[in-house]
């Protein structure tokens, strides 16, 4: 119900849907519309995840996935983290300077990881020729400590030419992985962004990246991680296949009813493939058992954010 108010017990739910606007070629304009959910049950659908969260379950963890589409929406994206305050995100298309979607040269990493108050890694992935503080990347941000961090390098990082010139499917990609201390709880939180082409089809770039992928995570044995990324390939595809040979995916677990990550009106597929696409994951090791996973809409991105309640047992 449009212009319309939800109120529950004291609180009032407003939220936004997005509205593509046509732009001109490279450029994405999208506007904002108030959305007021028309039912309890509707409230309900929404929150019910969020708000079984107590901070002070030593052995719970909630993990929070999120492609930033280079800051487009990047203040929705920090209202929607503040809201619910997670231990860990996992965070890609990280951007500053010309790399930015957006009118400002902002640090879209530093300005989530201070508006948070979180501790975080980034690693770039590439820089622009010319212009090394316009740069795109991945970060894992948290509010334990981080005890080492690394980069793994699924493509190797280079300077590039400016977005519209770009051959995208040979981009720099990496991953990256931080030791986490959290309440006691010591595990791997890994971010990663893997190969683009304009169909979501394998292609042996794309198995190559998650073959060292899926090779790094072996090589953690028996040590408890987290894996959140894009992946840019949906279920059943050999790259998530792969990465599923080592991890546990769970995403796809049927008990969430999870089918898409990109978001509907937003995303640059929503006019030809209304369905969407699911290429949004995360993976763990057997130390984690999923409580709650869903992708919630809301205007934080052109990809919906993945959360996730997860219970420890080192």
């Amino acid at each position: 119900m449009l212009g319309g108010r939800l109120t529950v017990g004291h609180q009032v739910l407003v939220l936004s849907i997005g509205v593509r606007i046509p732009a001109p070629e490279q450029s994405t304009e999208v506007r904002l519309f108030p959305l007021f959910l028309s039912s309890h049950r509707d409230y309900a659908r929404y929150t019910s995840r969020a708000l079984s969260y107590n901070g002070n379950n030593m052995n719970t963890l909630k993990i929070i996935q999120l492609n930033a589409w280079k800051g487009k929406l990047l203040e929705g994206a920090i209202e929607f983290l503040r809201r619910e305050n997670p231990d860990i995100i996992t965070l890609q298309e990280a951007t500053a300077g010309r790399e930015n979607f957006r009118d400002d040269d902002i640090n879209v990493y530093e300005a989530i990881k201070d508006a948070l108050s979180m501790r975080g890694f980034f690693s770039r992935t590439h820089s622009l020729i010319g212009d090394p503080n316009s740069f795109l990347g991945n970060a894992v941000l948290t509010r334990g400590r981080i005890l080492k961090s690394s980069t793994i390098w699924l493509k190797e990082y280079a300077d590039v030419v400016p977005e519209e010139q770009r051959d995208h499917p040979n981009s720099p990609r990496n991953a990256i992985d931080c030791l986490i201390e959290i309440r006691g709880m010591k595990f791997h939180a890994l971010s990663a962004h893997l190969a683009w082409t304009k169909d979501p089809v394998d292609t042996p770039e794309k198995i190559r990246q998650a073959q060292i992928l899926a090779d790094h995570l072996r090589l953690l044995a028996t040590e408890p991680y987290i894996l959140g990324g894009d992946f840019n390939m949906p279920s059943g595809s050999g790259v998530v296949n792969m990465i599923e040979t080592v991890g546990k995916n769970i995403v796809t677990d049927p008990r969430w009813g999870i089918t898409r990550s990109t978001h509907p009106t937003i995303h640059k597929t929503a006019s030809f493939k209304p369905e969407g696409l699911l290429v949004d994951f995360i993976f763990t090791s057997s130390h984690f058992t999923p409580r709650s996973v869903d992708a919630p809409y809301v205007n934080a991105s052109d990809h919906l954010p993945i959360r996730a309640m997860l219970g420890y047992h080192p």
